[in-house]
């Protein structure tokens, strides 16, 4: 059972929470993916045929552990900063920080009604990979957007806090990555392989769109 295969991957801990395990975000992540659902912008439910980018991340959360997370990005990431820990441009992160679980923020010229110039957010999910729900990208089984999994070339970050909200020019960028409360435990690469082995996955040299 996949669930299994997923009890290897560590632990988040959450304050006030018993412990979050990474098996369970996946687990309910993996299984959002699997209704082969359409990106519909504000959405929040599933049974609307479709989600947008946070009311994955927040379905995943809630259904995992219980937490209830704002239903923008740019909440999502300041949520992550008071209940967790970000790393932007000025925080020394390598792509060795990144673990499984953890969410990817991304800064862009998206006209949305709001001054914040988050637009974006997907969940890190190992092996040059993420999932979530965005309108535009090649997916790894080939379909143009929706709910997914998707190529992703770990970067550094390029936000600076406290920047105002102008837009970037061009292609969206990663502006920040956030984390909820990690535990001490690491997460082993061959154990995040074998998720994607039991998967069906094939992971290696790719073609990375997002």
């Amino acid at each position: 059972m996949r669930a299994r295969l997923l009890s290897i991957l560590g632990c988040l801990a959450w304050a006030g929470v018993s412990q979050l395990h990474a098996e369970d975000v996946l687990t309910v992540a993996d299984r959002l993916v699997n209704q082969r659902l359409s990106y519909i912008y504000g959405s929040e439910d599933p049974h609307n045929g479709g989600l947008d980018c946070s009311g994955f991340v927040q379905i995943v959360f809630r259904e995992s552990c219980g937490i209830e997370l704002p239903n923008e990005a740019d909440k999502q990431l300041d949520y992550c900063r008071q209940h967790g820990q970000v790393w932007d441009s000025t925080s020394g992160w390598t792509p060795e920080t990144l673990k499984p679980g953890d969410l990817i923020f991304f800064a862009g010229p998206y006209d949305l009604p709001r001054e914040s110039r988050i637009v974006h957010v997907m969940m890190y999910c190992g092996y040059d990979t993420m999932m979530g729900a965005q309108m535009l990208g090649r997916r790894e089984d080939g379909v143009i957007g929706g709910v997914g999994e998707y190529f992703f070339n770990p970067r550094s970050p390029s936000g600076v806090f406290g920047e105002s909200g102008e837009r970037f020019i061009g292609h969206r960028r990663v502006f920040a990555y956030g984390r909820l409360n990690l535990g001490t435990a690491q997460v082993g690469l061959e154990k995040i392989a074998s998720w994607h082995v039991a998967s069906g996955k094939a992971f290696g040299n790719k073609s990375r769109i997002d």
